[in-house]
């Protein structure tokens, strides 16, 4: 591909990525400012129809001042190609900041002692953090047969939901709908803590406390690693300060959910990464060994990891062709997790997760062109689309924020009669699709409106988020069989009172920058895109793991849900050190140069 042509697209990704990016938080401003009081949900196209010169306005400021922040980044990146080299500090207080991260990026455990002395606060009144429903519906998969469901107690395949057709004739409810090899480690761990203790709580406490050391070993291999390709102390005190500065890792970190454990492990991986494409001299065992079990943790933690590891083991051929050590480090790991739980699928070991999860969007645009236009089918539409959902509990469940409603899933007491999960058949979805598409192009406003309340919100740095922090609300009671899953006893005071401090420090406009998702969003899009812009040698590279992220978001249960972008809240600090590396060809171009780490420098080269 003639470099011209290479050099136009790159520059044009980058620029449609800030027109997408100042177009989500316009309509946000939109929503806050222009959007009617009282109105059951937000439709765009409505209030830019009512105001539209207000609202052309409110796009353009927002298009103004990302363009003006992205070329600010570009120039910042492009100065950063060749490496960054910081003065030597001159003030007391600086001297000991470079002394600090000087100490802590020399080793792994150096740093993650720094992180784990930052986090105390947070540790020390919130540990062991408090397990949410799908952690109870998981070890109640593992642990319950469909025999034992009496007495109120809700079977997972219920809670879910899953399709009825989809269930095996024996008694295990063992499924894939939420990782299945993380549910037989959750399950495990609680049975053993059942059989030796009579109690839930010790594998509780156990399985926190292992996610906690689990974020703090990834963070301190990852800055261990990044350390010694980047040798100014500013930007490893930069990265350093984001993560120890940064409640949201810390409570995740002790949480019962899956999405914290990807995150921590992406943060590794892309340092074992950038290992593998910046070292002169040829890695050793030790990096074969540790990304290959990272890329196991990838694959387990999420349903798209493996796709992640596939996706990105094929473009790493062309980062040094001939090279296919990322084909067996990472692809094959994730095609082994894949198709051991297919084949287990296949067998009926397993209950397949419900088709119905991956329309989160269509669902939410045919249930609000139901809501806003009860007669928009046609009666054949109307009978085929009614085989898989009752239409008017459909429309009346449609919730912007969430999917979950219109799925009948989520908790028990507030689950909906819209899904037929009970009577549903592989072949009633046949047409789903073709009635979709009509709805659509019938009423294409509303089926945008749709789209856009789905999705706007992760990209609008103003945005407040749905479900940001772990829900670790006091009232929350769960039991599994006859075993007390929530609460937990140890901190029940302190870490309700800590989520509400949290709450009330969001609506200060001075601290929600320490607590929002959507703005470490923003900000690791525009880099990834600026460095894209500027031919960075291996942007793709660092922005192909995100941009699958920001495809999955959209897909997810909810609008603006937290636990879903941790993988950028996680990743922000680590994807500033790679963009800090010297990525110039290797061998002829540094012929005669010494080591990075050991250049001095006279004054700050882009820091």
């Amino acid at each position: 591909m003639p470099a011209r042509f290479t050099h136009f697209l790159s520059v044009a990704a980058g620029w449609l990525v800030v027109v997408v990016v100042a177009t989500a938080t316009a309509i946000g401003f939109v929503h806050r400012f222009l959007a009617p009081e009282g109105e059951p949900y937000f439709l765009f196209t409505e209030v830019f129809g009512d105001h539209p010169a207000a609202s052309l306005l409110i796009w353009a400021l927002c298009l103004a001042a990302y363009a003006a922040l992205f070329r600010l980044l570009c120039r910042r990146l492009d100065a950063w190609r060749h490496g960054v080299v910081s003065a030597p500090p001159k003030r007391p207080l600086t001297q000991k900041i470079e002394r600090l991260t000087q100490w802590a990026f020399s080793r792994w455990y150096r740093a993650a002692l720094v992180l784990a002395i930052a986090w105390s606060p947070w540790i020390l009144l919130s540990w062991p953090g408090q397990p949410n429903p799908d952690f109870a519906r998981m070890i109640g998969e593992f642990l319950l047969q469909r025999s034992d469901f009496t007495d109120g107690v809700i079977a997972p395949y219920e809670a879910y939901p899953t399709s009825y057709y989809l269930m095996p004739d024996g008694e295990r409810i063992w499924s894939n709908h939420h990782n299945f090899y993380l549910m037989l480690y959750y399950g495990a761990v609680s049975k053993v803590s059942i059989v030796l203790f009579d109690s839930l709580m010790p594998g509780i406490f156990l399985i926190s406390t292992l996610s906690l050391l689990f974020t703090l070993l990834a963070f301190g291999r990852a800055f261990a690693i990044l350390g010694r390709f980047v040798s100014s102390w500013k930007v490893r005190a930069l990265a350093l300060g984001l993560v120890a500065a940064s409640p949201l890792i810390a409570v995740w970190s002790m949480s019962h959910t899956k999405n914290h454990l990807f995150s921590a492990a992406l943060v590794w991986w892309l340092a074992l990464v950038a290992q593998y494409v910046h070292s002169r001299e040829p890695v050793g065992r030790r990096w074969y060994v540790e990304t290959t079990l990272l890329s196991f943790m990838v694959a387990v933690s999420v349903l798209f990891g493996w796709m992640l590891l596939v996706a990105q083991a094929l473009v790493m051929l062309g980062v040094r062709r001939g090279r296919y050590a990322p084909l067996a480090v990472m692809a094959v790991p994730a095609l082994l997790v894949h198709g051991t739980v297919s084949a287990a699928v296949a067998v009926g070991v397993l209950i397949p997760s419900d088709p119905i999860e991956t329309k989160g969007v269509q669902l939410q645009q045919l249930a609000l062109i139901l809501s806003e236009h009860p007669d928009a089918l046609s009666t054949q539409d109307r009978a085929a689309l009614s085989k898989i959902f009752d239409l008017e509990a459909m429309a009346e469940a449609y919730d912007p924020d969430i999917s979950d409603p219109v799925k009948s899933s989520g908790p028990y007491a507030t689950k909906t009669e819209s899904f037929r999960y009970q009577t549903v058949q592989p072949e009633d979805w046949d047409d789903f699709t073709g009635i979709w598409l009509r709805a659509g192009a019938e009423h294409p406003d509303t089926f945008a409106d749709a789209l856009v309340s789905k999705s706007y919100r992760y990209l609008d740095p103003f945005d407040r988020g749905t479900h940001w922090y772990p829900p670790w609300a006091g009232d929350y009671e769960r039991t599994v069989g006859e075993h007390s899953v929530a609460p937990v006893a140890l901190n029940s005071g302190p870490r309700p009172a800590l989520r509400e401090a949290a709450y009330t420090c969001y609506d200060a406009a001075l601290c929600r920058p320490l607590l929002s998702h959507s703005l470490r969003t923003v900000l690791l899009v525009l880099i990834c895109a600026a460095a894209i812009t500027v031919g960075r040698r291996f942007s793709w590279l660092w922005a192909m793991p995100f941009a699958l992220q920001v495809g999955v978001v959209a897909m997810s249960p909810l609008a603006a849900g937290g636990r879903y972008a941790l993988g950028f809240t996680y990743g922000l600090a680590v994807v500033i050190l790679l963009m800090a590396i010297d990525d110039r060809q290797p061998a002829r171009e540094r012929a005669g140069r010494p080591p990075a780490d050991a250049r001095t420098a006279s004054g700050t080269r882009g820091s």
